[in-house]
């Protein structure tokens, strides 16, 4: 009986598979980390042979475990770090290193973009700015500065199409990660002739966009021998790792919000329809979901704010961790909760690296403000943990003036283990905030559309329904209510009035 499905995440530094079961239970993980290149020093590049070479080896191991074998999977998914792309050849072999989506080399195509197109178009077709962070200017870097490679390239592949082709032969992406390209119309759900024809980049070099959770292949022979799964084992399109991650949590209605916090954060709301701001402060893609969108807020520091604190600052809490096993940020968010809500006056910026959503604003920078001597690190720890929920209020507004109801904030990624945190954010924002029992809600989104290519269940909200497991909701504390409300005021007083500052 196949009543077990394999999810592939490919995040940004490495693979891991996971083996569920087809009620939301992890069986089994394996995970091993690549390389990436640096050339220069804003740019990163992978071999996506790595890649590969990682899902092959990842597979290996969790189909050796007790309990799991090959004959019992009914289906495989992969889900992916977005915006990477690779050239590849007519055999599917690579001509290159992948441009990951981290890469700052484009800033001269970008430009050159906008001197041929408004930045109104191409986010009233695309849902997206335009940004080096995208696929479209990273392809044109290769067309301006290795023609020969751009040539030959038969197709330009995103992590997710380059395993599954490897694991099927088929050349298909999905609707979620095809509208972080640059190149796709969100609306129409194919690929924008009117971008193409302004990029000069044909079509028939860019995959089959499908709906993700339809069935695209099987395992073929060769890929059997190197990864371990049988052969025929089906292969179902999956999805960008931040639309699996919101599915993951069980965002699968308008109302519902998913917040993922570890270095950044990234916020998707569920929308069923297309939801653009005249302003572009916020982003809009496919989800995974069929027939509905997600709108997306991406702030840059904000996990890494309290890891900046930790690495200057936390020293004693560094020590009390290696003394007693404990991790460093269950001891930090700790003593941060001995400090009343507010901070007594304390007020964190955390715009460290500049400010992404909604602000858009590169040379913005972190600040601590409201200091009095009889502050301490506690309350800076605190103003910390209250700034980033502030933040995240910040986007959490521009989404509701958009008309996108927000009724619960769903939340995953490292910051969601602690309670504490979470609690801050439920007050801060005003409404409840659930952490789910799995702790991967990326692979888990990748298994329900596994699930649903095979027709374990019917549709994808039903496998969300069944496979998702919320925990006890963090509700507001009513007593913080008036206390964050003015917090947040002041907050955004203080970026408005620093905003144009050159650092």
């Amino acid at each position: 009986m196949a009543d077990q499905v394999v999810a592939i995440d490919a995040g940004t530094t490495g693979v891991r598979s996971v083996v569920l079961d087809t009620t939301g239970n992890v069986l089994v993980r394996s995970y091993q980390e690549f390389q990436s290149i640096f050339p220069e020093p804003s740019w990163v590049e992978q071999n996506a042979i790595d890649w590969w070479d990682a899902a092959c080896n990842t597979l290996q191991r969790c189909l050796r475990e007790d309990g799991v074998s090959g004959e019992r999977i009914a289906a495989v998914s992969v889900t992916n770090q977005r915006e990477t792309i690779v050239p590849v050849d007519e055999a599917g072999e690579p001509l290159r290193n992948a441009i990951v989506w981290q890469d700052r080399r484009t800033v001269s195509q970008c430009d050159w973009i906008r001197d041929r197109l408004t930045p109104d178009t191409v986010y009233s077709v695309t849902g997206l700015i335009i940004d080096p962070y995208f696929s479209a200017p990273k392809i044109l870097w290769i067309k301006e500065n290795e023609r020969e490679t751009f040539e030959k390239a038969d197709k330009f592949l995103l992590v997710h199409d380059f395993i599954v082709n490897r694991l099927c032969g088929e050349i298909v992406t999905d609707f979620s990660n095809a509208s972080r390209t640059m190149l796709f119309d969100i609306s129409r759900a194919e690929w924008s002739e009117k971008l193409m024809d302004a990029f000069e980049i044909a079509p028939e070099k860019m995959p089959e966009p499908i709906m993700s959770g339809t069935k695209v292949g099987e395992v073929i022979a060769s890929a059997a021998r190197q990864c371990g799964l049988p052969e025929g084992t089906p292969v179902v399109a999956g999805g960008g790792d931040q639309q699996c991650a919101a599915l993951g949590v069980g965002v699968v209605r308008e109302g519902s919000t998913k917040c993922t916090t570890g270095t950044g954060t990234f916020m998707l709301a569920f929308s069923d329809s297309l939801r653009l701001d005249s302003n572009r402060r916020v982003l809009c893609s496919r989800h995974v979901v069929p027939d509905s969108f997600v709108v997306e807020a991406s702030m840059f520091t904000t996990g890494s704010a309290l890891r900046w604190f930790r690495n200057n600052l936390g020293h004693k809490e560094q020590t009390e961790a290696e003394e007693s096993g404990r991790d460093p940020y269950e001891i930090m968010t700790a003593a941060a909760s001995t400090v009343p809500a507010g901070s007594e006056g304390v007020i964190h910026i955390p715009h460290l690296v500049g400010a992404g959503a909604p602000h858009w604003n590169p040379t913005a920078r972190g600040i601590f403000a409201g200091l009095a001597l009889g502050h301490t690190r506690e309350h800076l720890m605190r103003s910390v943990l209250e700034g980033v929920s502030y933040e995240i209020r910040t986007n959490l507004n521009v989404m509701r003036e958009l008309g996108l109801p927000t009724s619960e904030m769903r939340v995953t990624g490292g910051a969601a283990r602690s309670e504490v945190w979470m609690q801050i954010q439920a007050d801060v924002l005003g409404i409840p905030v659930i952490r789910t029992e799995m702790e991967e809600a990326t692979a888990l989104g990748a298994a329900i559309l596994a699930c649903k290519g095979v027709g374990i269940f019917s549709s994808v909200a039903e496998a969300a329904d069944r496979m998702v497991r919320p925990r006890t909701p963090l509700r507001p504390n009513p007593e913080n209510r008036a206390i964050y409300d003015e917090g947040f005021k002041r907050y955004t007083k203080l970026y408005e009035s620093t905003s144009e500052i050159n650092w």
